[in-house]
């Protein structure tokens, strides 16, 4: 055997014994992009655990292959630590500092093909699931198209073969990514500059962070957000002026361009606001100052007028028996005030409560009710026939569709004006369920059409003087399993669930706007669903018989209550 041989076996070796950590590492944690759903499996609180684990491949082998060259190449690419300090091994000098690996990200299903296209070059060819572009924003492929990427060229240097050209971007396997890239959620306003909306966005876990998410927040939102239901505080034209973003003593030190200076004090709060709350799951950062050539801004606290980042609602969950109406509290019902006495009269099927909790939309045998505390009378809203339970917003419009395929939309006023809000729905679509985010900004729609079920989003576009609904934007598919639909939720700001049944089976799934896709399971019968404070754990369902079911361990878990129907908390 030749010492060129016996480096090689050696490297071969030394390879595949590193890798057994990272696939025990990456088995834990992997989560399917594409494929059937394998029922059952793990339910928990799905909240993504930053496991402080670094992926360090060793850098070329000598006497490596231009093909073996490719492939630990784009290996390397997992490991962002040091600007991808590792990765940048594999390439030549004149290109290893003007390579941009986070121009882009594509997400691979499994190892690729290599081609040899010359005798200096070859080109990689791999199914692609998922992508994330420069500023964090994940998009999932139609499908696990196989696609070629820009060939890679080779040249000598020091006796070693190394990349002499190739494209932006790096590669990862779907196996991978959860370890490699962290999910932080970005923060603009709505458009009356009354809520926070949130914006999932991904970035590579050791890479400066906390200044990729100031460059992305002082871009504009994602496109579905951007068209009319979002704003942001901080001014056209700013830029992150020194870079990398300080943290010193917990707070992120983040030097703008001058624009700031012309922002009233109001202004000037919004814009800190809107940056703490992008930055406040980055780790170590309890706080922001902004400067301007490395000079304070002042800027005057909150003494009215800020809102909460993440709204939260009672925890206990609000339902309805045969004879009471309220939250669960132990093996009793506890009325909401005088709500209760009137959701009884009325003979309500639906509810949805308002956060100030004095205020319910109510689906009754005769249409949807705005029913309020107190003494004030209920009032009918719409009583169109087979209407499906309302949803209630933070500017007090009560919203109500019947199931009906091509059914208008209406959001009505307190008093009993009548709003159609436009739509592009599928002309044959059934809508099963609506629900409005707590940030007013958002609206979840399940529907039922000829071609299956969807579970779509939209931004809510209102009127920016009175917050009238107009109309919803573009809607955004989630991927979806099963024949029927059944019910959705939200979860929490940026996940959401959905009921769908296929033959005798229903299975629930969780959702990320802007991120992944994973079932929960298989509840016996569910007829409803809804999510509360905490993530997965704050999920109820309804099965057909009455009983809630909430997530336990590797299935569902009777929840010691029945309930004629579950309320919702806007």
């Amino acid at each position: 055997m030749t010492m060129r041989e016996h480096a090689i076996r050696l490297r071969r070796l030394l390879l595949a014994l590193a890798v057994v950590p990272a696939l025990l590492l990456t088995g834990c944690v992997s989560v399917p992009f594409s494929g059937g759903v394998e029922f059952g499996g793990e339910v928990d609180s799905g909240i993504d655990v930053d496991v402080d684990v670094d992926f360090l491949p060793s850098g070329p082998s000598v006497g490596a292959t231009q093909e073996e060259i490719l492939r630990e190449f784009l290996a390397a690419t997992t490991a962002a630590q040091n600007n991808y300090r590792i990765a940048r091994s594999y390439l030549a000098d004149d290109v290893a500092d003007v390579w941009n690996p986070y121009a882009s990200t594509l997400v691979r299903s499994r190892e690729g093909a290599v081609e040899r296209v010359g005798e200096t070059t070859l080109t990689y060819s791999v199914p692609i699931v998922a992508a994330v572009d420069e500023v964090g924003r994940y998009s999932v492929a139609d499908d696990a198209a196989t696609q070629t990427l820009p060939p890679f060229r080779f040249v000598e240097q020091d006796g070693e073969w190394r990349i002499a050209e190739l494209g932006d971007g790096i590669l990862i396997s779907q196996q991978a990514f959860p370890s490699a890239f962290s999910q932080h959620t970005l923060y603009y306003w709505d458009s009356a500059f009354r809520n926070l909306v949130p914006d999932l966005r991904w970035f590579p876990s050791r890479s400066e962070v906390a200044t990729r998410i100031v460059r992305a927040v002082l871009e504009p939102p994602t496109s579905w957000l951007g068209q009319g239901a979002t704003v942001s505080a901080i001014p056209e034209g700013t830029a992150l002026a020194l870079a990398p973003v300080s943290i010193t003593a917990g707070v992120a030190q983040i030097d703008l361009t001058s624009e700031v200076l012309s922002l009233s004090d109001r202004e000037r709060q919004r814009l800190r606001l809107q940056l703490a709350a992008s930055l406040r799951a980055v780790s170590g950062v309890v706080g922001v100052q902004i400067t301007v050539d490395q000079n304070a801004v002042e800027i005057p606290e909150w003494t009215s007028g800020s809102p909460d980042i993440v709204p939260q609602v009672d925890p206990r969950l609000l339902l309805r028996t045969e004879d009471a109406f309220g939250f669960a509290t132990g093996g009793e019902i506890e009325p909401v005030g005088t709500l209760s006495a009137r959701v009884l009269e009325l003979d309500a099927t639906g509810v949805s409560l308002a956060r100030t909790r004095t205020l319910a939309a109510v689906l009754a045998p005769g249409g949807v009710w705005a029913v309020r505390s107190g003494d004030t009378p209920s009032v009918l809203l719409d009583d169109r026939s087979g209407l499906i339970a309302p949803s209630i917003d933070g500017y007090q419009f009560v919203w109500s569709v019947p199931s009906g395929s091509s059914a208008q939309i209406r959001a009505a006023e307190l008093d009993g004006t009548v709003h159609v809000v436009e739509a592009a729905l599928p002309a044959d679509a059934r809508i099963v369920s609506l629900d409005l985010s707590r940030d007013n900004a958002r609206v979840l729609l399940m529907l039922q059409g000829a071609g299956g079920p969807r579970l779509v989003h939209a931004a809510v576009i209102r009127d920016e003087a009175s917050g009238v609904p107009v109309r919803l934007g573009e809607l955004r598919d989630l991927p979806l399993n099963g024949d029927t639909a059944v019910d959705a939720t939200w979860v929490d700001e940026v996940r959401v669930a959905s009921i769908t049944r296929s033959d005798e089976q229903s299975l629930v799934e969780l959702h990320e706007l802007g991120g992944r896709s994973r079932p929960l399971g298989l509840p016996p019968e569910p007829v409803q669903i809804v999510g509360g404070n905490s993530g997965v754990d704050g999920i109820r369902v309804l099965g057909v018989d009455g009983i809630v079911f909430e997530p336990r361990g590797s299935g569902w878990q009777n929840a010691g209550l029945r309930a004629s129907f579950l309320g919702t908390q806007q």
